[in-house]
Parts: structure tokens; C-alpha cells; sequence
């Protein structure tokens, strides 16, 4: 059964307040993450990127938040039609934000014995959910799969983005093979709270070559926000 859209009131209060969209939303938060779609979006037209895959060193650094964030830009400002995958298996977050009745989702998907059609969400006109599914522990078979590298190929070609929140690098091997299947990864730091080996052995493991560019989360010293550094020409990261 087809489910009806949920739109952006589907998200929790909680959430609705960090979106980049909507009544009382932060302008500079806003601005940021149009800023990073502007970034995106001028490497789409030089190099044809379509798939970013949103990760972090450890958990709660705000990577879920990025990618959500991103992709409602995107969609917005550049009225793309947006993939938002939830590939974090393991401990998917976008669940604690939309509320929506049917539990399956890309974790079902991978793990099935035949080819099963996607669990699609529809958020907007423009932005669509592929949710995680019911939780596993084990994800990296799935993840590396020749099914997912289908399903990100295949939607590649469909949709003008594909936004993947990925698990953390530093919990688990599954951002790292991940990595390998999209176009860029985009690195999100949180201020003052991950350590900078942490950091950088993330970046290692990922190869600087996959990065995108970092995104410092929670910017203390004017307003909490986003900031988005790309790497310099040496393959470094300001962050």
C-alpha cells in the first residue's frame, strides 16, 4: 500500500526547531546549509556529483541533522528531486523524527532472499525517505552488497540527489566501505567535542580523497550552527 505524504509536520517539535525550513527557523542556520548546497550544487555542474554520503567519527556529532538539513535545501532552493537514505542500520536516528507506521524500510530490503520494491517516504513534493528499517547488528554485508551498490546506482540516475546518512566511521567498518560506493563524503565535526585524532583517523580510514569538505557542527561563538570548510589543495581539512 502506497503511504500518503507526511510532509515536514511530520517531523517531532524537537526537530522542527534545528530544520533549515519554516517559520522561525534559525537564518543563520539557513544560510549555512545554503551555502553547503551552493558548494554541492557548483560541484554537480563541473563534475557531475549526484550521491553524498553524510558521516562522522562518533555518534551524536550531528551527522542525521546534516544530512536532513541538506537535503531539505536542495530540495527547496534548487527544487531537486531528493533521495534522503537512511543507512545507519545499526542505530538509525531519522525514526526518532518522522513518524511514519510502516517499519520496513532498507534494512528488509538488503537483507531479503529476491529483489523487494523499496519503502519509499514521500516528505515533500520533491524530497523522498528511504528509511533504515528495523535495526541490525550485523549491516556490513548489506551495506557492501551488490544490491546496495544497485539501489544507489539505480537511484543515482532517478532522483538529482542522493543524500546518504551513513553510520559513524569510528563505530563501525560500514562508512568506510560505503564510501567507496558514492560520489564525495562530507565529514561533520562537532565543536569542541570530537577530538581531533579522533578526526583524523576517521579521515584516514575514509581516504582524504572521498572527502568533500568538513562540516563543523554547533558553533558556539556567535550562534549554534553549521560551517562548511572544504579541503585545501593539499587534501587537508581546516578542521
Amino acid at each position: 500500500t502506497s503511504m500518503a505524504p507526511v510532509g515536514l509536520i511530520g517531523f517531532s517539535s524537537r526537530w522542527r526547531e534545528c530544520l533549515a525550513t519554516g517559520e522561525g527557523s534559525d537564518p543563520n542556520l539557513v544560510e549555512q546549509f545554503r551555502r553547503l548546497a551552493a558548494t554541492l550544487h557548483h560541484a554537480q555542474q563541473n563534475n557531475g556529483l549526484r550521491s553524498v554520503m553524510v558521516t562522522s567519527a562518533q555518534p551524536n556529532d550531528g551527522k542525521t541533522l546534516t544530512a536532513v538539513n541538506l537535503a531539505i535545501v536542495l530540495a527547496e532552493s534548487y527544487r531537486a528531486n531528493v533521495l534522503l537514505i537512511d543507512a545507519d542500520l545499526r542505530r538509525p536516528s531519522i525514526p526518532q523524527a518522522i513518524e511514519f507506521s510502516d517499519g520496513r524500510g532498507l534494512s528488509e530490503v538488503l537483507r531479503a532472499s529476491h529483489d523487494q520494491k523499496l519503502a519509499l517516504v514521500p516528505l515533500t513534493t520533491r524530497l523522498t525517505l528511504l528509511p533504515a528499517g528495523q535495526p541490525t547488528s550485523n549491516s556490513i554485508e548489506a551495506l557492501t552488497s551488490p544490491r546496495m551498490r544497485r539501489i544507489l546506482d539505480e537511484a543515482a540516475e532517478r532522483y538529482d540527489w542522493v543524500i546518504i546518512d551513513a553510520p559513524p566511521v569510528g563505530a563501525a567498518a560500514d562508512a568506510h566501505l560505503l564510501a567507496e560506493m558514492v560520489g564525495g563524503v562530507l565529514f561533520v565535526v562537532r565543536a569542541t567535542e570530537t577530538p581531533a585524532p579522533v578526526v583524523e583517523s576517521a579521515i584516514k580510514g575514509i581516504g582524504r580523497d572521498r572527502i568533500l569538505g568538513v562540516v563543523l557542527n554547533a558553533v558556539t561563538d556567535t550562534a549554534p550552527g553549521y560551517y562548511y570548510y572544504s579541503p585545501d589543495e593539499s587534501g587537508t581539512n581546516p578542521a
